[in-house]
């Protein structure tokens, strides 16, 4: 049930709007005036889902009540009913962002349908804003709980993804692509979580037994993501981080262009940093060193075109290698080429 706003200085006009949204299935509450509206607002304001007000009334109008309605509360959409509907009218409706416009005489469905196309825009926006501030502090914190578990990995996974965004970018990738890969490289090896100690924190190289363990982590995280909604996009990417170029990887054998383009590129970017950085088992490659193993296995374990642009990244000086991992700097002139990538992301 959602609880509504009805202002209409008219109480014939007000009582009916309230009628027939109270028959519909809403809360509603009355006002006669802007001003009485406003003062139940600062109230309860935020009880309200949604406010319905006619546009003429005497002192504030609708139009100047949006104003102030948006002012204090920019999320609380308004619907505005009108018996002057001129092009002006609804010109300045729109441009003042009402969530919706009614024009006197009105038919009932034609007002239940309005209020329920802006609480409906209203809930997606919420949503769609929730998504965005909870994805990334919940993939940090599943990062964090893998880096605890081992010293040599603390930053590593922020690192990789300032990397992998980069790259992003250079690639002119869309911004929601962008922000998938983000969150995946975050959450690349939140399958960890499952291994063993004695595998994950060994002080040397795997036998056969415990690397057919360590390359499970894959399926392990995106099983472990299949149930959170929020993180449904970043799955391919912590699914295939592991998969070659060639088709020689884990967990699925996947090849070329087939591999998630989100996949491919943190696994550039993770194998950067993971060159670059102290390690449980070994110090870091010198720059030099990284350089000559991008350019060895570009086209067989990676994208080649990934690696080129890491490589450009590397020649601008704008990716900077040292001991304690990868540093970005800010673009040198000239800059970066772009590249272009075709795949999509899964």
């Amino acid at each position: 049930m959602s609880r509504i706003l009805v202002i209409d200085d008219e109480q014939v006009i007000r009582l009916l709007v309230m009628e027939i949204l109270r028959t519909d299935g809403h809360d509603v509450t009355g006002a006669d005036s802007a001003e009485r509206a406003l003062a139940l607002l600062e109230d309860t304001g935020s009880d309200f889902d949604l406010v319905v007000s006619d546009v003429v009334m005497p002192g504030l109008s609708g139009l100047e009540l949006l104003e102030v309605v948006h002012a204090q509360r920019a999320s609380l959409p308004v619907v505005l009913v009108t018996g002057a509907g001129t092009y002006d009218t609804l010109s300045q409706a729109l441009t003042r962002g009402a969530a919706g416009l009614v024009t006197k005489p009105f038919a009932h469905d034609e007002l239940k349908v309005a209020v329920a196309d802006a609480l409906d825009r209203a809930s997606r926006s919420r949503d769609e804003l929730r998504e965005r501030l909870l994805a990334p502090t919940l993939a940090s914190a599943l990062a964090n709980a893998i880096e605890a578990r081992d010293s040599y990995l603390h930053g590593h996974c922020e690192r990789l993804a300032s990397l992998a965004v980069r790259i992003t970018e250079v690639l002119g990738l869309p911004d929601d692509v962008l922000e998938t890969i983000r969150l995946g490289a975050i959450l690349h090896d939140v399958g960890k979580i499952g291994i063993p100690d004695r595998v994950l924190l060994k002080p040397g190289a795997l036998d056969d037994e415990e690397r057919r363990i360590i390359e499970t982590h894959p399926v392990i995280g995106d099983k472990l993501l299949e149930p959170l909604d929020l993180l449904a996009a970043a799955r391919p990417i912590v699914r295939h981080h592991h998969e070659r170029w060639d088709g020689a990887g884990y967990p699925d054998g996947m090849q070329g262009e087939l591999i998630p383009v989100g996949a491919r590129i943190v696994a550039v970017a993770d194998s950067i940093e993971v060159m670059s950085s102290r390690q449980l088992y070994r110090h870091p490659l010198r720059p030099a060193e990284i350089v000559e193993e991008l350019r060895r296995c570009r086209g067989t374990q990676w994208d080649p075109t990934v690696v080129d642009v890491a490589l450009a990244l590397i020649d601008s000086g704008e990716l900077e290698l040292s001991e304690n991992g990868l540093r970005l700097l800010e673009p040198a002139a000239p800059h970066c080429p772009q590249a272009t990538v075709q795949a999509e992301v899964a």
